[in-house]
């Protein structure tokens, strides 16, 4: 009987091993394909990993940077980041050649669902312009903790705390450009003002103590303009104050595919906008 030679029975052995390597990378590459393809689904903004807005660090000075470079809007490049990295905020932005390639693959694979994410992005972002106080103030990522006037609800915004508790003192500006959609008495809110943006983002500001004189729904605002006073109304009938510090309660919303408004927290889209004029 014929015995087999050591290096046949190596070759074999090395053969098995690539094939076995082989199968291996192409089943990871397949993976990953679809791990990313149904990362994007069609609820992503509904999402909370979506709605936290977690874009610190230096990713905002990183975006800004790249803004320079491709002459894309901020909210574009945050939404091929984040949907880059499997719908979630990467620690660090891609390079440009990595986004375009990431803009490729969405719009072959998920070119509905990453339309809804831009679109997204583009309304919580490219309308920002400046801060809305320009007073020193005080401020916590307190988005979704839990609050109970009314029943417990999640916190849906951004409470900017002044110097000292006086409320008609502080000034209010718009955030965004855009048109007075609402104003009014909230039973929670006290006497709020909502901006409905170009991009279609809806700025709240909130416990107001007054109106900018002339301000009334319909009004086309521009970025800078004064909406009003810092105050404490608000958690009682029209015209309660004095159930909690004055502040300014800051909230941000987008619209679902629904037609639906949830809120993002603008805790650190609050903090890219500190020192802008």
């Amino acid at each position: 009987m014929k015995k087999k030679r050591p290096d046949d029975t190596i070759r074999k052995r090395i053969c098995f091993l690539f094939l076995a390597v082989l199968v291996l990378f192409v089943g990871m590459a397949i993976f990953h394909h679809e791990k990313r393809k149904y990362a994007l689904h069609d609820r992503v903004i509904e999402m909370e990993h979506f709605r936290s807005m977690q874009a610190g660090g230096s990713l905002q000075e990183e975006t800004a940077e790249l803004q320079k470079q491709s002459g894309l809007s901020k909210g574009k490049l945050l939404a091929l980041a984040f949907a880059g990295a499997q719908a979630s905020f990467p620690k660090k932005m891609p390079t440009i050649d990595e986004l375009q390639q990431t803009a490729k693959w969405m719009y072959r694979y998920r070119p509905k669902q990453y339309e809804m994410l831009e679109n997204a992005f583009c309304a919580v972002w490219d309308d920002l312009v400046c801060f809305p106080v320009k007073c020193r103030v005080s401020y916590e990522d307190s988005w979704m903790e839990e609050r109970t006037y009314g029943g417990k609800r999640g916190h849906e915004g951004t409470d900017l705390m002044p110097p000292t508790n006086q409320r008609g003192f502080y000034p209010v500006f718009s955030a965004t450009a855009g048109t007075v959609e609402h104003m009014g008495w909230l039973q929670k809110g006290g006497w709020r003002i909502g901006i409905r943006s170009e991009q279609g983002g809806y700025f709240y500001y909130a416990h107001l103590s007054e109106y900018a004189p002339g301000m009334e729904e319909g009004k086309t605002v521009e970025a800078g303009e004064m909406l009003g006073y810092m105050g404490d109304s608000g958690y009682g009938e029209e015209g309660t104050v004095g159930q909690f510090a004055v502040h300014l309660h800051f909230g941000i919303y987008i619209q679902t595919a629904d037609g639906q408004e949830v809120s993002v927290d603008p805790y650190w889209i609050l903090k890219g906008l500190e020192g802008e004029p």
